[in-house]
C-alpha cells in the first residue's frame, strides 16, 4: 500500500482515514502496526471493529491473522501485540480510547 494519506497516531502504528460521520461519531481506518510491537493496555468507550488484511494481531482473545474480524467492547482491558510482519487492518469504529 503506497504512503500516501498515512499519519502517524503513536509511535508504531499510523492510520489512513477511510471515512468518517461526525454527527454519529463512527469512523472507519486503515491502520498498519509495526512489527513486533507491543501497545500499551487501554479501555474503549465504544465500539472497535477489527478485520485483519494483512499479518497477524494478538490479544487476551487469542492470535488473530489474515481474514479474521474481532470486536472490542467498552468491556475490559486489552493489549494488542503484533509478530515479526506487523499488521495491517481494517477498523471502524466510534467512542475513543484510553491509555492506562
Amino acid at each position: 500500500m503506497a504512503n500516501v494519506g498515512w499519519v502517524p497516531v503513536r509511535n508504531g502504528i499510523e492510520r489512513k482515514a477511510l471515512a468518517k460521520d461526525p454527527e454519529k461519531g463512527l469512523q472507519a481506518d486503515l491502520m498498519r502496526i509495526k512489527p513486533n510491537f507491543v501497545d500499551r493496555p487501554h479501555t474503549h468507550d465504544g465500539f472497535e471493529w477489527v478485520y485483519v488484511l494483512e499479518g497477524e494481531l494478538s490479544d487476551d482473545k487469542g492470535v488473530h491473522r489474515k481474514g479474521d474480524f474481532l470486536v472490542n467492547t467498552t468491556v475490559g482491558v486489552h493489549q494488542p501485540r503484533t509478530g515479526p510482519e506487523g499488521c495491517t487492518l481494517l477498523i471502524v469504529w466510534c467512542g475513543s480510547v484510553k491509555q492506562l
